[in-house]
């Protein structure tokens, strides 16, 4: 134990560094140094750090009238290396703090702690491949003595090796701890060795040390290569069958079950160019299966030779010692990596192909030919389709049947495979996709079993202008309140560009278009209409010409029914029903055409006159005239009716000497002869007489509507023949 002094130089307090050895042995307190001071007389001395008002308390004290400093228990450096304290010098007279230093205690190491291993004992796997020189573990011993001294430096020791082995040394490095061993592992040879070190300390007076175990357990590597069992001789498997096992095979092997040097890796090296055949290894037998991935072909080849090989998932090695020299790694014969095959014959393997049916084979499984729609009739020829039957050995006849035919277009001649038309093909039609139509056919040949192939014959349609322009919506409503209101549908052409739009269109009724309805655009795709303000509520329709770009006309009818609405626009009324016919009014209709008929047959000789006449299409929800208001009746039919010659569309009468209308004025009067004749009450005698005005002045409709018809068929048609020579040809 050293003590320091102190001594006072030009008012600046230095204060020397106390030493103390760790473990001291008793009686305690043992004095560690003393303070001295100038004016210690008038002075009080005081510390503070630990080991006196600090855990651990107590250890140490200050003599507060002297200075000297006592311990009073054993300091250990490992605990605690260092001890600073506070030293404080108080006037005893003012009780004032004079001076405020540090004193330090520093603790001597003995070597009392021997080296500790982290575990007693250890177990370590080495593979059997590893080569000498190679560090299969690493020891490692800590000290806790001060690492600055002798105390702590551990060196290690291999005490001994159980069992003794002439071809295994195992050795440590003595500073580092590096376990290594010298010359070759054999498995089976010994499986685990047992090894028992040292690590001891370096101190100067006495030396520390500590033992620990460790068991060395050799995994097994692959130094025996595997070998073919005998039994395998040649194999069939029918043609065109996949995924089928041709054959396993079986080797033998030393090394430990179901480790990498036991488990077989099998390859196959020639006859297998096409990749017909893949090779797996069976993980429970280490058996190869060999499998058909590709089906094979009997007429390609009748059997296939294959050549494979066999080898482990670990490298195979070998290793022999030659020479045990005295210093450094022995002498030894050892190698890594040896290829399979020079240890292990290639096996062969040969795979006949057994001949069955082979199916029809088309040319191509696709044929496509190009018409254009409708210009076929029934019979005529649209393709051909091929196939050829593949066997060799006995060829058999193939004939042709249709599978698939959604639209019944075609038919296909059983021996010759021609395809020939059976209906009119339209582009437009429901069963054609993107102008293509397609018909699946089989190929069936009479083998035994019978087997069959299939095509899809592929129609592709040009398409041709034989649809005319409609409208998407011909019928609209609007609101009432809206003053002006632009209305707009497409216009729909089934052809294709150049025979749809941009198309023209051209209002018939120049009249209603200025007072109600107002046609916005005439070369568009799309119907624009104005409804203007003056529009009344009811039915408003604009009758409409519109041609596509190639002047096909076809007459519209757009409809707007403008009504009165609540919020949100919805109408208080529906637009009227379509106009419709009981069988009453329809008797009523038939009968005047049905007796002047009748009449002029009996009268007039019979001319046939074809007029073309216009479709009108009946607006939805107008309103047909009757030609009768409640509360009077018509009493009188239109002379007009009866003197104009009525000339019936499809089938005209002519009337000679207009003995026909006599005739009809004399039916008339019969009719209301006979009503007067009958006993009928007042009530249905009125009813009668009702029904006998109506069908007088129905006849009289019906030839005004007829004359009617027949002077706008001969107006349109003058119109369209003259605008088809001088629309743009653009349109």
């Amino acid at each position: 134990m050293k003590r320091g002094t102190s001594s006072r130089q030009r008012r600046a307090w230095i204060i020397d560094a106390f030493e103390i050895q760790e473990e001291l042995p008793g009686p305690y307190p043992k004095l560690i140094g003393t303070v001295n001071m100038e004016d210690g007389a008038q002075l009080r001395y005081k510390l503070q750090g630990k080991g006196i008002n600090e855990e651990p308390k107590g250890l140490f004290h200050i003599n507060e009238d002297n200075g000297n400093i006592y311990v009073h228990d054993k300091v250990d450096f490992e605990v605690t290396p260092v001890f600073h304290w506070e030293f404080h010098a108080i006037n005893k007279t003012s009780n004032k703090l004079g001076t405020k230093l540090g004193i330090q205690l520093k603790v001597i190491d003995i070597n009392d702690n021997a080296p500790e291993f982290s575990s007693s004992s250890y177990e370590v796997p080495v593979n059997e491949s590893c080569m000498q020189g190679f560090t299969v573990f690493t020891l490692l011993a800590y000290d806790k003595d001060d690492h600055s001294s002798p105390n702590s430096l551990v060196h290690y020791t291999l005490l001994s090796q159980t069992p003794a082995d002439p071809d295994v040394e195992f050795t440590v490095h003595k500073e580092k701890g590096f376990i290594s061993f010298k010359g070759c592992l054999d498995y089976a040879r010994n499986k685990n060795y047992k090894l028992q070190f040292e690590a001891k300390d370096n101190g100067a007076a006495i030396q520390q040390r500590n033992q620990c175990e460790m068991i060395i357990n050799i995994i097994d590597g692959n130094n025996n290569p595997p070998i073919w069992a005998n039994g395998e001789g040649p194999t069939e498997i029918p043609e065109r069958e996949g995924n089928r096992t041709v054959i396993r095979l079986a080797v033998t092997d030393k090394d430990t079950p179901f480790t990498p040097a036991w488990r077989a890796v099998y390859s196959i090296i020639e006859g297998n160019e096409d990749g017909n055949f893949k090779i797996e290894t069976d993980p429970v037998t280490n058996e190869g299966i060999l499998t058909v991935i590709k089906p094979l072909d009997y007429e390609t080849s009748s059997q296939n030779n294959l050549s494979i090989t066999v080898a482990n998932q670990e490298p195979l090695f070998s290793c022999k010692v030659v020479e045990r020299t005295p210093f450094g790694l022995w002498v030894v014969d050892a190698a890594k990596k040896i290829k399979a095959k020079t240890l292990t014959p290639m096996k062969g393997v040969n795979v006949k192909v057994k001949d069955v049916n082979d199916p029809p084979q088309f040319v191509s499984e696709k044929v496509g030919y190009n018409v254009v729609e409708h210009s076929l009739k029934p019979g005529s020829p649209v393709g051909r389709i091929q196939a050829k039957d593949m066997d060799i050995i006995s060829p058999n006849k193939i004939k042709y049947v249709i599978l698939n035919d959604p639209a019944h277009w075609v038919a296909v001649n059983e021996d010759t495979g021609v395809i020939t038309c059976t209906q009119d093909m339209d582009r437009e039609s429901e069963f054609v996709s993107n102008s293509k139509y397609n018909v699946t056919i089989l190929a069936v040949d009479d083998g035994v079993p019978s087997m069959t192939s299939t095509v899809t014959f592929i129609i592709n349609l040009k398409d041709i202008n034989d649809n005319t322009p409609t409208l998407e919506s011909p019928y609209m409503s609007i609101c009432e309140s809206e003053e002006e209101a632009l209305m707009s549908t497409p216009i729909i052409d089934r052809d294709l560009d150049p025979y749809s739009g941009p198309f023209y269109i051209e209002a018939l009724d120049k009249a209603t278009e200025k007072k109600h309805l107002k046609l916005m655009e005439n070369n568009d795709n799309v119907l624009k209409v104005l409804k203007l303000k003056d529009a009344p509520r009811g039915n408003h329709t604009l009758r409409l010409e519109i041609y596509d770009r190639q002047g096909v006309i076809s007459q519209q009818n757009f409809t707007v029914f403008v009504c009165e609405c609540l919020e949100g626009g919805v109408c208080l009324e529906k637009m009227n029903d379509p106009p419709t016919m009981g069988g009453g009014a329809i008797a009523l209709l038939l009968l005047p055409p049905v007796l002047f008929l009748g009449l002029s047959l009996l009268l007039c000789k019979i001319q046939r006159v074809k007029v073309m006449v216009p479709v009108e299409q009946e607006p939805l929800h107008s309103m047909i005239a009757y030609n009768e208001e409640s509360g009077t009746m018509d009493c009188q039919a239109s002379p007009s009716v009866l003197d104009n010659s009525p000339n019936l569309v499809g089938q005209g009468v002519k009337d000679e000497g207009g003995t026909a209308a006599a005739a009809a004025e004399e039916e008339i009067d019969s009719v209301f002869h006979r009503a007067s004749t009958r006993k009928y009450s007042a009530p249905a005698l009125m009813m009668e007489q009702k029904m006998m005005l109506a069908r007088s002045s129905n006849q009289q409709y019906q030839f005004q509507r007829q004359q009617s018809l027949r002077q706008t068929t001969v107006t349109s048609i003058k119109r369209v023949s003259a605008r088809r020579h001088s629309v743009s040809p653009t349109l």
